[in-house]
């Protein structure tokens, strides 16, 4: 359907969260603020909307001074959004302008409001006319216009009216349904859906009646005329008042044809609080083990066999929500379950959850329920077991039965006594008993009761943290869309628990900080540097169950870090460590620690950051202070104390000034990224002295310079401050490279001169600046552009002959940091498969001494590259052990945020070779996927994405091939040589199944020398081949593979294509063995 002026109109819904779509096309509505007024404008379409009721709808009685022109904003957002083919300055056919304010010009049949309004009327008018049936199928047509709650996730006084408003003409429509159902002789299949609309509204008396009537249809009149003396207790105890006439009259109706039931009495009675079943979730995630266990549980009391189960989760684990699943499966299934949860507040009360969910009351409409409830009340010496078991039997005589309770470790003793004997009971009924509880609080008689079930037959599940993709699946259903990364990210913090994932999320939205983009749901990084206020008040509630010197400990652990020891926190509390064992224990069994080694970590970042923020932001920096001085008196290391310095930069003191000096090269060696923080943030303090300002300077200049980037203002302050000529010709060194390698070879050459001029520089840099200067009048002119940049040097793959690579290498010795021209040749022997070549490269950066060790392996990039092609070539030659000694050394290697070096795209690969080689193509694939980042660099990934959609469509997962294609095309500001264009067909050949595409792409390698490329060209081809039934090709392109494979002693690839062909009949006359490099 179009709008005025044949624009496309959008399909709109309210009824649920606020979204549109044109076509198939979700549509980005932005903001909670945008939506707010998108969903103002579709509930008046084609009617004027002024700006004051826009932003009265938006910010209620406190607008912001800006609110005039944020409105302003919204509209033309959502006008860029409604009408992408709209030119600029053309005028809106869809948000017009009018006087002042805006109409929304949709027909009203495109929104869903709309159409359940006009489907409800005309429900109304056909009643009216006695036309019955049909006013009851157009009633069911405007029901399922409902998607959840209207105008979910805005927040408001205008979006709360809103709701009320609607839910209260859905109610009224639901009941109305229900009549015509009823008059139709249909009461069964209302009785549940009623018996859960009255329990959400206890006090609607219509509600009530049309309950009592469906239960009085289905032959339960006994329960119908209780549903009438619970809900006139109810209005008795709130308000004093009476049901009203309406309500009465059916009540004594149905009395009158049951003689047997006695009027009930003028004056208040006691309460009988009515069963509350446990809410269901709109969408259940996960826990498909659990479910199976308690399904077959369920499935299994057809059979007359019963089962025990007990549930155990920390809080917000989702135990609750998994017994409501069970509570909703065992209804679903004909059968009766019985629910009820324990309360700290009742545990002075004997029996009080098992009497609840059984209904056990003297006013209960059971005969059997009540007697034994007034023979507990007039024995209260006497034993109960017997009591509740004859109750349960004779219960379980009627039919099988599901008895569910939840908290039970706020039960008290003779509750958990009583749940004993029922478990054994579990073996001659019908009975399916399931109970649930949190780790803490541990009474003598739950450990007691926990003991005796293990040693029988209780199935035990303990709920386990959600995998990260079920948290993305609550956050998606949340907000209506995929979370991005940064939001994944921040759902991290969650560590699995489902509801403090929902308490993010409902944070988030409430503070308007997720937007939609039409395909995720976005938080913008900025937003969430700290715990929005009302998020940390609501996380630090799952605590209240934890002692308060549990409490304090936890505190003061969210000072120290991710991990700390149990002599951590004594040094930090001035407590010995005896002293805090229960405490720590406490928070252990609670699943708020966990134990790693010797060592101790928050179960839950959320939870450690919340602590850490509710502690005043000057308070943190002074504690941080006092923490790292007190660890350091301990015999802390130096990491620790340089973590809590680096924590919250406070100014520095002597103390801080004096210990920096003596410490930071420990600190550099073991966390180059601490030092690096923690030196930027002392540097620049004014209060610095002079005595520690310089040599801190000169650490800073030389690990920022070992970590690819250019500290020329750092290096210059040392230069001139420093009287040392040996640091000074260090720095100048640097300087003089850092001009060297951006072509600035005068100034580079001056500062060569200015060292060689001073008589008192030591031999060795007085040797490196010789070096340098007679590299410099080598190179008088820019060879940049003959040349690739070296601090690139894992691209060298992308240059297309000989020459090009004999230039590289030449570059690479002259103007690189020493070690720096033997990656080179490492790089380029790999990729020509001659590895014992690469392997001595390699072995000698390794063992190049110092020198090298300082300004090769220092850098990350270069280190990762080491390992990457170390790597590489152990699988290549299935040698996994070796392979992963690389990739763990590689790991040990750290790198500050913003500092990511080149390079490890080879790490990636190494890892995705690794795991297939190990059988976990999954894992494989995941390894591969950062290449797909937007700031990828494209030469870095280009000679990788064929092994990621070769592994992608393997999987069936076409949308990350397609994707890894669509980046091989995006050359943008990047030169292409024809490598990139061989890449780009063997990608395209992978994705849409052309071998021929890939033969191409295995034709280039072959001529340009690269054989590991040509090898698996040739075997993705010769698999495209064999399905496509050209057989001959098929073998020709494997035996091409294979040859290229031996050649440079690929031992695991070709076991590989050997599997690959199998499946085809295409296999090698007799093997051959693969040759290692090099022989």
């Amino acid at each position: 359907m179009s709008a005025s002026g044949g624009v496309p109109a959008p399909e709109i819904q309210l009824l649920g969260p606020v979204r549109a779509w044109l076509g198939d096309r979700q549509l980005d509505l932005g903001s909670a603020h945008r939506r707010t007024v998108f969903a103002v404008l579709s509930l008046s379409p084609n009617r004027t909307v002024s700006r004051e009721a826009l932003i009265d709808a938006v910010w209620g009685d406190a607008p912001p001074a800006s609110a005039q022109g944020s409105i302003y904003t919204y509209i033309s957002g959502l006008r860029r959004v409604l009408e992408p083919g709209r030119r600029k300055g053309a005028e809106s056919r869809l948000i017009a302008s009018t006087g002042s304010g805006y109409s929304l010009c949709v027909e009203p049949e495109q929104i869903d409001v709309h159409r359940f309004s006009a489907l409800r009327d005309l429900g109304n008018r056909l009643l009216a006319e006695g036309r019955r049936a049909e006013a009851r199928s157009v009633l069911d047509e405007a029901l399922a216009e409902w998607d959840g709650t209207p105008l979910q996730c805005l927040s408001g006084h205008y979006a709360t009216a809103q709701r009320v408003r609607l839910e209260e003409l859905r109610l009224a429509t639901v009941e109305r349904r229900a009549e015509l159902a009823m008059d139709s002789g249909e009461p069964a299949g209302l009785v549940a859906q009623l018996g859960e609309l009255a329990a959400e509204h206890p006090f609607r008396e219509p509600l009530h009646g049309l309950l009592m009537r469906a239960l009085d249809q289905a032959g339960r009149r006994q329960e119908a005329l209780t549903v009438y003396t619970e809900l006139r207790e109810r209005l008795i105890e709130a308000s004093g008042t009476e049901p009203g006439p309406a309500l009465r009259e059916l009540y004594e109706k149905l009395l009158a044809a049951d003689e047997a039931v006695a009027p009930a009495p003028a004056t208040k009675v006691p309460r009988f609080p009515l069963p509350v079943l446990p809410p269901r979730p709109a969408t259940f995630v996960g826990r498909k083990d659990e479910l199976r266990v308690l399904g077959e549980a369920i499935a299994g009391l057809g059979g007359g066999l019963g089962r025990s189960v007990w549930v155990k989760g920390e809080p917000g684990i989702g135990r609750t929500a998994l017994l409501a699943e069970t509570v909703a499966l065992a209804h679903e299934s004909g059968y009766p379950a019985l629910f009820a949860a324990a309360d700290s507040l009742d545990q002075g009360f004997a029996l009080r959850p098992l009497l609840d969910a059984l209904g056990v009351h003297p006013r209960a409409s059971d005969l059997r329920r009540a007697e034994l409830a007034v023979a507990l009340a007039e024995n209260p010496e006497q034993d109960p077991v017997e009591g509740i078991l004859g109750l349960v039997r004779q219960l379980c005589a009627d039919g099988p039965l599901a008895l569910v309770v939840d908290d039970l470790q706020w039960a008290d003793e003779t509750t958990l006594q009583v749940w004993q004997h029922l478990a054994r009971e579990t073996r001659r009924l019908p009975l399916l008993l399931v109970g649930a509880s949190r780790p803490l609080p541990r009474s003598a008689a739950l450990e007691a009761l926990a003991a005796e079930l293990a040693s029988g037959a209780t199935s035990l599940l303990r709920l386990k943290p959600m995998p990260e993709n079920e948290i993305r699946k609550i956050a998606a259903d949340l907000t209506g869309a995929p979370p991005n990364r940064m939001f994944s990210v921040l759902l991290g913090h969650a560590a699995g628990n489902p509801r403090y994932a929902t308490e993010i999320v409902e944070t988030l939205l409430a503070n308007s900080m997720i937007l939609l983009d039409g395909a995720h749901a976005i938080v913008d990084g900025t937003s969430c540097r700290s715990i929005p206020s009302p998020l940390g008040s609501r996380i630090t509630l799952y605590l209240i169950f934890l002692s308060s010197s549990a409490r304090d400990l936890l505190r003061w652990a969210a000072l120290l870090g991710k991990e700390f020891s149990l002599g951590d926190i004594a040094i930090v509390t001035e407590r010995a460590p005896t002293a805090l064992v229960a405490a720590v224990e406490e928070a252990l069994t609670a699943g708020v620690l966990v134990e790693s080694g010797d060592l101790l970590s928050f179960r839950h970042p959320l939870l450690r950051r919340v602590l850490y923020e509710k502690t005043p932001a000057a308070m943190r920096v002074a504690l941080h202070r006092q923490l790292a001085e007190a660890l350091d008196g301990a015999g802390a290391g130096a990491e620790r104390v340089a973590e809590q310095l680096a924590a919250a930069p406070a100014q520095v003191d002597p103390w801080v000034a004096n210990w920096l000096v003596e410490h930071i090269g420990t600190v550099a060696a073991q966390s180059p990224r601490i030092a690096v923080d923690l030196l930027k943030q002392v540097v620049k303090q004014a209060v610095l002295p002079a005595e520690a300002r310089e040599p801190l300077t000169a650490t800073l200049a030389r690990l920022l310079f070992w970590l690819g980037r250019e500290p020329e203002g750092e290096a210059r302050s040392v230069v001139a401050r420093t009287k040392d000529s040996r640091q000074a010709a260090e720095m100048r060194w640097i300087l003089a490279y850092i001009y060297y390698r951006r072509g600035e070879f005068a100034e580079a050459a001056a500062e060569v001169r200015r060292t060689l001029a001073d008589p008192k520089v030591p031999e060795m840099w007085r040797g490196r600046h010789e070096t340098l200067r007679s590299t410099i009048e080598r190179f008088a002119v820019d060879h940049r552009a003959a040349a690739p940049d070296l601090s690139e040097l894992g691209v060298l793959d992308g240059l297309d002959n000989d020459a090009d690579l004999s230039t590289a290498r030449r570059l690479a010795a002259i103007r690189a940091v020493p070690g720096e021209m033997h990656l080179a040749g490492a790089v380029h022997y790999y990729w020509r498969g001659r590895w014992g070549e690469a392997l001595a490269e390699l072995d000698t950066v390794i063992r190049g001494g110092a020198e090298t060790a300082s300004y090769v392996l220092r850098s990350p990039g270069s280190a990762l590259l080491v390992h990457g092609v170390g790597a590489l070539i152990a699988s290549h030659r299935d040698e996994p052990v070796e392979a992963r000694a690389h990739l763990d050394a590689a790991a040990r290697h750290q790198f500050p945020h913003g500092l990511e070096p080149n390079g490890g795209d080879y790490l990636l690969a190494a890892r995705a070779q690794l795991a297939e080689l190990q059988g976990d193509p999954e894992a494989a694939l995941a390894a591969l996927l950062p290449l797909l980042e937007q700031n990828y660099p494209p030469a870095a990934r280009q000679q990788w994405l064929p092994d990621l959609a070769r592994l992608a469509m393997q999987l069936g997962d076409q949308s990350h091939g397609f994707r890894a294609l669509r980046l091989m095309g995006d050359t943008s500001g990047y030169d292409t040589p024809p490598s990139h264009t061989a890449a780009t067909a063997h990608c395209r050949g992978l994705v849409t199944a052309d071998p021929d595409a890939i033969l191409g792409a295995a034709t280039h390698y072959e001529t340009a020398g690269r054989m590991l490329k040509h090898a698996r060209a040739s075997e993705d081809a010769a698999i495209l081949l064999a399905e496509y039934r050209r057989l001959d090709e098929a073998r020709m392109a494997f035996l091409a593979a294979l040859t290229s494979y031996t050649s440079v002693g690929a031992a695991w690839d070709v076991r590989r294509a050997e599997t690959r062909m199998q499946p085809y009949g295409i296999r090698r006359a007799s093997p051959v063995r693969a040759r290692a490099a090099g022989e």
